[in-house]
C-alpha cells in the first residue's frame, strides 16, 4: 500500500476520496453564489443594513433548527439525508437563476433563497460532519478534518474569482446556475459511496427528539474545553471577517468593483488554503496549543485590514488573515471532533455548526448594523479587539487546551489510565 504522509492518511479511504471531490465541487458553487448574493444585494438596495439582513435570513433557520438537525443526523441514514438536502438546494439555486435570467429577480427573492438555504444547511452540515467516522478509521480522523477544511478553503479561493468574472460579464443569473450545477458533483459522490449495510451507530430511532437534543447540549456544557473552543467559534463568526464586511470595504474604502471584491475574497481564501497545506505538511497531534497562537495572529491582521486604505496592502493582509484563520479553524474543529463520542457526534457537531455556520451569517447583520454607525474600518477594529481579549482569556483559563492531543475520548482516557498505572508502578518500586 502506498505510504502517505499522516496529513493525507484519509485519502487511503475510497469513500473519503469520493466525498472530498464532491464536497469540493459543491463548495465552489456555494462560494460563487454567496459572493454574488452579497454584491447583488448591495447593488439593489445600496444599504449596509439590508445587506446584513441577507445574512440574518440565512442565520435564523440555522439557529432555530441547528440542534434539531444534529439530532436528526444521529437518527437518520446520513447519506440519504444529504442526498435530500443537496437535491433541494439544487432546485432552490435553479429557481433564483431562472428569475435572474428572465429579469424578474428582486432583492427579497434573495432573502427567501437564503432562508431556504439556511434551513437545509441546518440538517446537511451536522450530517456531513457526523459522516466522517463512516468514511475513515479513527486514526485518520484528524487527517479527514484537515482535508475537509482544505476542500472548503480551496473552494473559497476559486469560487469568488469565478463569481466576480460572472457578475462583471454575464449578469446576475450565471452564478446561481453554476451553483445549481455544482450540487451534481456532491450527489454523484454520495451515490458512489460504499456504505455499511447496517445503520450507523447512533442512528437507532429514539422515543423523543427533544431528549436527544438536550443530551448533546448537556455533554458540551460539562466540558470547559469545548465551551472555550465554541466561544471562540461564535465570536470569530460574529465579529471576525465576513463577505459583507469585505464587500463594504471593497466598494466604500478601496473603491474596487465586483472583480476587486472577487480578488479580495480569493486572496483571503488563498491564504486559508496555504494555512490548510501547512497543517497537512507539518502534522502535529497537539493542535490545541495552536489555537491561542493562531488567534492572536488573526487578531492583529484583522486590525491591519481594517486600517488599510490600499487595495494591494489589503490583498496581502487578507492572505495572511486567511492563513491564520485556516490554521485556527482546523485546530478548533479537530479538538471538537476528537473530544466527542460517536453516538453523540451528530448532536455535538450541530452545536459546532451553530457556533460556526450560523454565527457567520449572523455576523453579516451585526457587521451591517455596526458599519452603518462607525463604518467598515471601525467595525473591523472593534471586532478584532473583542476577539483578541477572548483569545487571551480562553488561553489563560483553560490550560487543558494546550495539552489537548488529536486522540479520541476513549484514547485519551486510556492514555490517562496508562500514565496513572505507570506512576503507581514506579511508586511501588521506590
Amino acid at each position: 500500500m502506498l505510504k502517505l504522509p499522516r496529513g493525507l492518511l484519509a485519502f487511503r479511504s475510497r469513500n473519503f476520496l469520493l466525498y472530498f471531490c464532491g464536497h469540493l465541487t459543491s463548495q465552489i458553487g456555494s462560494w460563487i453564489e454567496q459572493t454574488a448574493v452579497a454584491w447583488i444585494l448591495y447593488e439593489l438596495t445600496n444599504s449596509t443594513i439590508l445587506l446584513g439582513l441577507g445574512g440574518l435570513c440565512r442565520a435564523a433557520p440555522m439557529i432555530l433548527l441547528g440542534l434539531v438537525g444534529g439530532a436528526v443526523a444521529d437518527r437518520a441514514r446520513r447519506r440519504a439525508l444529504l442526498i435530500f438536502t443537496e437535491s433541494t438546494m439544487l432546485v432552490v439555486s435553479s429557481i433564483v437563476g431562472a428569475l435572474a435570467l428572465t429579469g424578474h429577480l428582486q432583492f427579497w427573492h434573495l432573502y427567501l433563497s437564503s432562508l431556504a438555504s439556511g434551513t437545509l444547511y441546518a440538517f446537511s452540515v451536522p450530517a456531513r460532519q457526523a459522516l466522517f467516522p463512516q468514511l475513515v478509521p479513527r486514526e485518520a480522523l484528524p487527517s479527514a478534518v484537515t482535508l475537509n477544511s482544505l476542500a472548503a478553503r480551496s473552494a473559497a479561493f476559486i469560487g469568488p474569482s469565478i463569481a466576480g468574472v460572472a457578475l462583471a460579464f454575464s449578469g446576475y443569473a450565471l452564478p446561481f446556475l453554476l451553483n445549481a450545477a455544482s450540487f451534481l458533483g456532491m450527489l454523484a459522490a454520495l451515490a458512489a459511496l460504499h456504505m455499511p449495510a447496517a445503520a450507523p451507530a447512533g442512528a437507532t430511532v429514539r422515543p423523543r427528539l427533544r431528549q436527544d437534543v438536550m443530551e448533546g447540549v448537556r455533554y458540551l456544557r460539562r466540558s470547559s474545553l469545548l465551551k472555550g473552543v465554541l466561544t471562540l467559534e461564535v465570536l470569530a463568526g460574529i465579529f471576525g471577517h465576513n463577505s459583507a464586511l469585505i464587500t463594504i470595504m471593497a466598494r466604500d474604502v478601496l473603491d474596487a468593483g465586483p472583480q476587486g471584491l472577487g480578488s479580495l475574497l480569493s486572496a483571503l481564501a488563498a491564504g486559508a488554503l496555504f494555512g490548510m497545506l501547512l497543517m497537512v505538511v507539518f502534522h502535529t497531534e497537539r493542535r490545541g496549543r495552536i489555537i491561542p497562537i493562531a488567534g492572536a495572529v488573526y487578531t492583529l491582521l484583522l486590525i491591519g485590514f481594517g486600517l488599510s486604505g490600499s487595495l494591494a496592502l489589503s490583498l496581502a493582509l487578507l492572505f495572511g488573515l486567511g492563513a491564520a484563520d485556516g490554521v485556527w479553524g482546523v485546530a478548533r474543529n479537530t479538538v471538537v471532533q476528537l473530544a466527542v463520542p460517536d453516538q453523540l457526534r451528530g448532536r455535538a457537531m450541530s452545536v459546532v455548526f451553530l457556533a460556526t455556520r450560523a454565527s457567520t451569517p449572523l455576523g453579516h447583520s451585526t457587521s451591517g448594523f455596526i458599519a452603518s454607525l462607525v463604518g467598515g474600518p471601525g467595525t473591523l477594529v472593534f471586532g478584532a479587539a473583542l476577539i483578541g481579549v477572548t483569545v487571551a482569556t480562553v488561553g489563560r483559563r483553560i490550560p487543558a487546551l494546550a495539552a489537548t492531543r488529536a486522540e479520541a475520548p476513549d484514547a485519551l482516557d486510556a492514555t490517562v489510565a496508562a500514565r496513572g498505572e505507570r506512576a503507581k508502578s514506579e511508586a511501588e518500586r521506590r
